[in-house]
Protein backbone atom coordinates (compact mmCIF):
# COMPACT_ATOMS: atom_id res chain seq x y z
CA UNK A 1 0.00 0.00 0.00
CA UNK A 2 3.50 2.26 0.95
CA UNK A 3 4.45 1.70 -2.22
CA UNK A 4 1.35 2.67 -4.40
CA UNK A 5 1.12 6.17 -2.57
CA UNK A 6 4.68 6.53 -3.10
CA UNK A 7 4.28 6.22 -6.66
CA UNK A 8 0.81 8.34 -6.90
CA UNK A 9 2.74 11.38 -5.07
CA UNK A 10 5.15 11.55 -7.78
CA UNK A 11 2.62 10.97 -10.19
CA UNK A 12 1.58 14.00 -8.87
CA UNK A 13 4.74 15.99 -8.53
CA UNK A 14 5.49 14.96 -12.11
CA UNK A 15 1.87 16.34 -13.12
CA UNK A 16 2.40 19.58 -10.97
CA UNK A 17 5.84 19.74 -13.43
CA UNK A 18 3.99 19.45 -16.59
CA UNK A 19 1.65 22.42 -15.28
CA UNK A 20 4.09 24.77 -14.23
CA UNK A 21 6.19 23.99 -17.94
CA UNK A 22 3.03 24.49 -19.87
CA UNK A 23 2.15 27.47 -17.59
CA UNK A 24 5.41 28.60 -16.11
CA UNK A 25 3.33 31.45 -13.92
CA UNK A 26 2.65 33.76 -16.83
CA UNK A 27 0.67 35.69 -14.37
CA UNK A 28 3.41 37.07 -12.24
CA UNK A 29 4.39 40.85 -13.49
CA UNK A 30 7.87 42.25 -13.45
CA UNK A 31 8.81 44.47 -10.89
CA UNK A 32 12.03 46.21 -9.93
CA UNK A 33 13.30 44.24 -7.62
CA UNK A 34 16.76 43.39 -5.67
CA UNK A 35 18.28 39.73 -7.36
CA UNK A 36 20.55 39.53 -4.09
CA UNK A 37 17.08 39.49 -1.50
CA UNK A 38 15.41 37.08 -3.50
CA UNK A 39 18.31 34.89 -3.63
CA UNK A 40 18.39 35.27 0.03
CA UNK A 41 14.66 34.43 0.67
CA UNK A 42 15.16 31.09 -1.66
CA UNK A 43 17.93 30.31 0.03
CA UNK A 44 15.99 30.78 3.66
CA UNK A 45 13.40 28.22 2.07
CA UNK A 46 16.13 25.64 0.24
CA UNK A 47 18.82 25.11 2.60
CA UNK A 48 18.49 21.64 4.63
CA UNK A 49 19.56 21.80 8.18
CA UNK A 50 22.53 19.08 7.39
CA UNK A 51 23.89 20.86 4.34
CA UNK A 52 26.09 23.86 3.92
CA UNK A 53 25.30 26.54 0.73
CA UNK A 54 27.53 29.56 0.87
CA UNK A 55 26.10 32.68 -0.69
CA UNK A 56 28.71 35.24 -2.38
CA UNK A 57 26.34 38.02 -3.11
CA UNK A 58 28.09 40.77 -5.17
CA UNK A 59 26.21 44.44 -5.49
CA UNK A 60 23.03 44.86 -8.31
CA UNK A 61 21.59 46.96 -9.52
CA UNK A 62 17.44 46.66 -8.80
CA UNK A 63 16.05 44.80 -11.62
CA UNK A 64 13.06 43.77 -13.80
CA UNK A 65 11.98 40.70 -11.72
CA UNK A 66 8.90 38.01 -12.02
CA UNK A 67 9.55 37.25 -8.72
CA UNK A 68 7.31 33.77 -8.09
CA UNK A 69 8.66 32.96 -11.59
CA UNK A 70 12.64 33.66 -10.55
CA UNK A 71 12.14 32.17 -6.77
CA UNK A 72 11.36 28.90 -8.86
CA UNK A 73 13.67 28.77 -11.15
CA UNK A 74 15.93 29.44 -8.37
CA UNK A 75 14.69 26.68 -6.01
CA UNK A 76 15.00 24.40 -9.27
CA UNK A 77 18.49 24.98 -9.47
CA UNK A 78 19.55 24.06 -5.62
CA UNK A 79 17.26 21.52 -5.41
CA UNK A 80 18.93 19.94 -8.43
CA UNK A 81 22.23 20.70 -6.92
CA UNK A 82 21.28 19.16 -3.84
CA UNK A 83 19.88 15.93 -5.33
CA UNK A 84 22.51 14.97 -7.63
CA UNK A 85 25.85 16.19 -5.18
CA UNK A 86 26.49 15.84 -1.59
CA UNK A 87 29.04 18.11 -1.24
CA UNK A 88 28.96 21.89 -0.44
CA UNK A 89 26.82 24.08 -2.45
CA UNK A 90 27.87 28.12 -3.67
CA UNK A 91 25.36 30.40 -4.84
CA UNK A 92 27.07 33.54 -6.36
CA UNK A 93 25.30 36.82 -7.49
CA UNK A 94 26.71 40.00 -9.41
CA UNK A 95 26.35 41.97 -12.18
CA UNK A 96 28.03 41.77 -15.88
CA UNK A 97 28.31 45.56 -17.45
CA UNK A 98 29.54 44.17 -20.83
CA UNK A 99 26.94 41.99 -21.20
CA UNK A 100 24.26 44.03 -19.64
CA UNK A 101 22.79 41.83 -17.13
CA UNK A 102 22.57 40.91 -13.32
CA UNK A 103 22.92 37.03 -12.67
CA UNK A 104 23.05 34.12 -10.21
CA UNK A 105 25.18 30.87 -10.34
CA UNK A 106 24.48 27.88 -8.31
CA UNK A 107 27.31 25.79 -8.06
CA UNK A 108 27.95 22.45 -6.85
CA UNK A 109 30.91 20.36 -7.04
CA UNK A 110 30.02 16.86 -7.84
CA UNK A 111 30.74 15.09 -10.95
CA UNK A 112 29.29 17.21 -13.64
CA UNK A 113 27.88 16.38 -16.60
CA UNK A 114 29.78 15.12 -19.57
CA UNK A 115 29.73 18.16 -21.95
CA UNK A 116 27.88 16.66 -25.12
CA UNK A 117 24.96 16.20 -22.79
CA UNK A 118 24.34 19.45 -21.46
CA UNK A 119 22.49 20.91 -24.49
CA UNK A 120 20.17 18.02 -24.29
CA UNK A 121 19.41 18.47 -20.47
CA UNK A 122 16.84 21.57 -21.68
CA UNK A 123 14.50 19.22 -23.35
CA UNK A 124 11.37 18.20 -21.55
CA UNK A 125 11.69 14.99 -20.30
CA UNK A 126 15.17 14.15 -20.17
CA UNK A 127 17.46 13.81 -17.44
CA UNK A 128 21.41 13.66 -16.75
CA UNK A 129 23.80 10.93 -17.46
CA UNK A 130 24.03 8.12 -14.19
CA UNK A 131 26.83 9.90 -12.83
CA UNK A 132 24.11 12.79 -11.25
CA UNK A 133 21.38 9.78 -10.66
CA UNK A 134 18.33 9.29 -12.42
CA UNK A 135 15.45 10.49 -10.12
CA UNK A 136 12.63 13.24 -11.13
CA UNK A 137 10.42 13.83 -14.03
CA UNK A 138 12.93 15.50 -16.49
CA UNK A 139 10.86 18.85 -16.62
CA UNK A 140 13.55 20.87 -13.69
CA UNK A 141 15.67 22.48 -16.68
CA UNK A 142 13.33 22.88 -19.38
CA UNK A 143 10.69 24.97 -16.87
CA UNK A 144 13.86 26.55 -15.53
CA UNK A 145 15.16 27.72 -19.40
CA UNK A 146 11.53 28.30 -20.25
CA UNK A 147 11.23 30.81 -17.25
CA UNK A 148 14.27 32.47 -18.00
CA UNK A 149 13.74 32.69 -21.47
CA UNK A 150 10.19 34.82 -20.65
CA UNK A 151 12.42 37.14 -18.96
CA UNK A 152 14.41 37.41 -21.75
CA UNK A 153 17.19 36.31 -19.99
CA UNK A 154 19.70 33.07 -20.53
CA UNK A 155 21.05 30.07 -18.46
CA UNK A 156 24.00 28.38 -19.16
CA UNK A 157 25.37 24.96 -18.04
CA UNK A 158 28.91 24.44 -17.24
CA UNK A 159 31.12 21.72 -15.89
CA UNK A 160 33.58 23.38 -13.77
CA UNK A 161 37.84 22.50 -14.00
CA UNK A 162 37.67 22.01 -10.63
CA UNK A 163 35.11 19.37 -10.77
CA UNK A 164 31.09 19.84 -10.63
CA UNK A 165 28.46 21.41 -12.27
CA UNK A 166 27.41 25.02 -12.63
CA UNK A 167 24.81 26.67 -13.69
CA UNK A 168 24.24 30.81 -14.48
CA UNK A 169 21.20 32.37 -14.93
CA UNK A 170 21.62 36.09 -16.43
CA UNK A 171 18.60 38.50 -16.62
CA UNK A 172 18.13 41.87 -18.01
CA UNK A 173 19.07 45.02 -15.85
CA UNK A 174 16.00 46.61 -18.39
CA UNK A 175 12.87 45.96 -19.69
Amino acid sequence: KECIENDIDDMNNIIDQFIDYIRHDSKDKAELGDLNVLVEDVLNVETPIDRKITLLAHECPKIPLRTVAIKRALANLIQNALRYTQGDIDVITGMDKKKGCAYFIVSDYGAGIPDDEIERLFQPFTQGDTARGTEGSGLGLAIIKRIIDTHGGRVELSNKAEGGLQAKVCLPLKF
